[in-house]
């Protein structure tokens, strides 16, 4: 018997289980906590969730929590991106689609699907508005870098106003992208705490008006000093 013949499909068997790999089972592993830590991160909240319920929430064993993170903080950072990147995904799509003639659709769109994320998913909403500043200084931080790349996206939609009515250069497009931003951010998580019983059409209209106002404010002529 040639053992050398052998060990390469004993190795193969090694990484690989019904025709899937370890990566991708350990991937699926992974997915499966963050799914859960979602759920319960989102409705009990960050201090008051386990390791243990985490894997049972998942119907995985503890062993296979520490196969992808390190303690609870690392799969609620892990939820934390996850469900940043879904937004920036779909907001994404709308600027992608965004003619600077109707600047104001864009916006309307923008922030249709914002809500609309939070409204479908509440749990989401409770952890990106509410836990992530509850944790420790470091989440805190991240979610400040989290604001300013949703400031840099929105900044591509006041660019084109500021350009056409910037007379003399005080006005600042990214400072102004945050204070919508920051008002948004508000506005969802009073809307979100509260249940969010208001349809996401009359919270968009609402949000809508600041975004109006500024535009109105740009498109004034400006006073003389």
């Amino acid at each position: 018997m040639n053992v050398k013949s052998t060990e390469p499909d004993v190795k193969e068997k090694g990484r690989r289980y019904r025709g899937v790999s370890n990566e991708t089972r350990k991937a699926e592993r992974r997915l499966k906590l963050i799914q859960a830590g979602i759920k319960i991160f989102g409705r009990d909240g960050y201090h008051a969730a386990t390791v243990k319920g985490l894997c049972q929430e998942a119907g995985l064993t503890e062993r296979y929590f520490y196969e992808s993170f390190a303690n609870a903080e690392a799969l609620f950072t892990a939820c934390y991106l996850h469900i940043t990147e879904a937004i920036k995904v779909e907001l994404q799509s709308v600027l992608q689609t965004t003619d600077e003639e109707d600047l104001e659709r864009a916006a309307v769109r923008g922030l249709t699907v914002f809500f609309s994320h939070f409204k479908a998913r509440p749990e989401a909403a409770r952890i990106l508005l509410v836990e992530v500043l509850t944790v420790n200084k470091r989440l805190e931080e991240l979610s400040l870098r989290t604001l300013y790349s949703f400031v840099d996206m929105l900044e591509t939609l006041a660019k084109p106003l500021i350009a056409q009515h910037n007379r003399d250069d005080r006005l600042d497009s990214a400072l102004l992208a945050s204070g919508l931003v920051g008002s948004v951010l508000y506005m969802a998580a009073r809307w979100s705490l509260e249940g969010s019983r208001k349809p996401v059409e009359h919270v968009v209209d609402n949000a809508m008006l600041i975004f109006r106002g500024v535009a109105v404010s740009l498109a004034l002529p400006t006073n003389p000093a």
